[in-house]
This record gives C-alpha cells, structure tokens and sequence, in this order.
C-alpha cells in the first residue's frame, strides 16, 4: 500500500471489479472508504462493495481507526431549560432578512464570559428568555 490513500482505493476497487458510479461514492474520503471496504471484506459479505457503501453512507459508523470527534461543552446538561441543549439563546429577533442574534446561554456557559457590544459600544450580557 502506497501513502497515499486515494491510490491505494483506487486499486482495492479495481481488485474488486468496481464500477464507475462506485468509485465515485467510495471516493468522496479515501480513508473511510478503505476502512468501509475493510470492514466489508472482514465481515465476509457476499458483496462487500455494495455493502462497503452503505457503511461508508451511514453517520453513526467510525472505522476502528478514527479520532473521535471534539465536542466543546460536553459538561453541559442537554436539557437545559433556557435554551434546550443548544447552548445558544435569541436575544433579538427584528423584522429585516437575518434579523436574529443569538448570544451565548447564561445558565450552560455559567463559566464563560456572555457579555457582548453592540455597535454603538453599548454592553449587553445574555439574559435567558
């Protein structure tokens, strides 16, 4: 296998008798699509392109090999009452085309800094709707 991912599935699908349209769907991240083509072949599937796609095509699947994501505020409780979980409140809501401004929810981010400066220097801090 090469450094370079890319090539390296370009070659199993080649090995494998691919055909364009699998490729392409494969190819969109070479390194998921070598760990879904891997996968498939372990599981021993008797179509492990086809079944390598729709591992590839599904969220809630990592290969083995992955970092894990990075989430901010995971200390957070996702039932806050202010904002839900969204860690975000509206704080004004105008008529006009992107009128609303969100700002950081007091209550998850007790920690952080909430206070914001409109354009006229004036200090707001976030207050819970």
């Amino acid at each position: 296998m090469n450094n370079d991912p890319a090539t390296d599935l370009k070659s199993a699908l080649e090995k494998l008798g691919a055909r364009e349209f699998e490729h392409v769907a494969l190819s969109m991240d070479p390194h998921r699509g070598l760990a879904a083509i891997a996968y498939a072949q372990q599981r021993g599937v008797d179509h492990p392109i086809s079944y390598a796609i729709k591992i590839f095509d599904n969220p809630d699947w990592q290969p083995a090999s992955a970092k894990k994501p990075l989430q901010t505020n995971q200390h957070v409780e996702k039932a806050c009452p202010h904002c839900g979980g969204h860690r975000f409140v509206l704080v004004s809501d105008e008529p006009e085309l992107y009128g609303e401004t969100y700002a950081p929810c007091r209550e998850c981010n007790a920690k952080s800094n909430t206070t914001r400066w409109l354009i006229d220097g004036t200090r707001l801090e976030t207050a819970p709707r």
